[in-house]
């Protein structure tokens, strides 16, 4: 381990496991740089790593994407779930203040199952923030919840368009494509999604299954 692997775990890891947000954002700013935490997600030690994808979650960007992304090829379990939870925070945070707050409202919306309200939300935000792709996503989401599977389909693939890191998305355009009967489209989808994120259990179950029944479509 090098010595700034083991400062980061002597100087952050104490307020990381209080989840003191505030001292930890007041150590990463003071000390710890994106690019500093970006270059300890080489690191051998699982631990290191964690923690450093997980600083990055909360003051890293989209540049760093890319970088959290390749950890959920990683075989230990606690790396994925450390990046996959970075990968998340980044895509949430990825807009302009008042679109990030446009989307966590839209979100309130969702939990309350007011989906007409985030819906409108979504909408306007899109509209606003044309690149920002979890806004999209989660339209998406509302869609499907809507039932109005052919939106739903069109604003998860503006997602995927603007993140091809975003397997949630690709995993989603593939539900709809099994629900309107699109077994060859969901099974690409699922794939994709597998291609970024090999550690989604549900989706390696799924495949064969799904491969094994367009098989018999096709023979019979």
């Amino acid at each position: 381990m090098t010595s700034e692997a083991a400062q980061l775990l002597e100087r952050v890891g104490p307020a990381w496991r209080r989840r003191d947000v505030a001292a930890l954002l007041a150590l990463l700013e003071q000390q710890w740089p994106s690019e500093r935490l970006a270059r300890l997600l080489r690191c051998d030690d699982a631990a290191v790593v964690c923690l450093a994808a997980g600083c990055l979650g909360m003051v890293g960007s989209l540049r760093d994407e890319a970088a959290l992304a390749e950890l959920l090829h990683c075989k230990d379990a606690d790396t994925r779930d450390a990046a996959e939870d970075a990968l998340w925070r980044l895509w949430m945070q990825a807009g302009s203040s008042c679109g990030n707050a446009m989307l966590a409202e839209a979100l309130k919306h969702v939990e309350r199952d007011e989906f007409d309200a985030a819906l409108a939300l979504l909408d306007h935000l899109t509209i606003d923030e044309p690149t920002f792709a979890e806004a999209h996503h989660q339209r998406g989401i509302v869609l499907h919840l809507l039932d109005r599977l052919e939106p739903a389909a069109e604003a998860y693939k503006i997602a995927i368009d603007l993140n091809p890191h975003h397997f949630r998305a690709m995993a989603s355009l593939g539900h709809v494509f099994a629900q309107r009967g699109k077994l060859a489209g969901a099974l690409r989808a699922y794939r994709a999604a597998l291609r970024v994120h090999p550690g989604l259990s549900e989706l390696r179950e799924v495949v064969p299954q799904l491969a094994a029944a367009i098989d018999r479509r096709s023979v019979a």
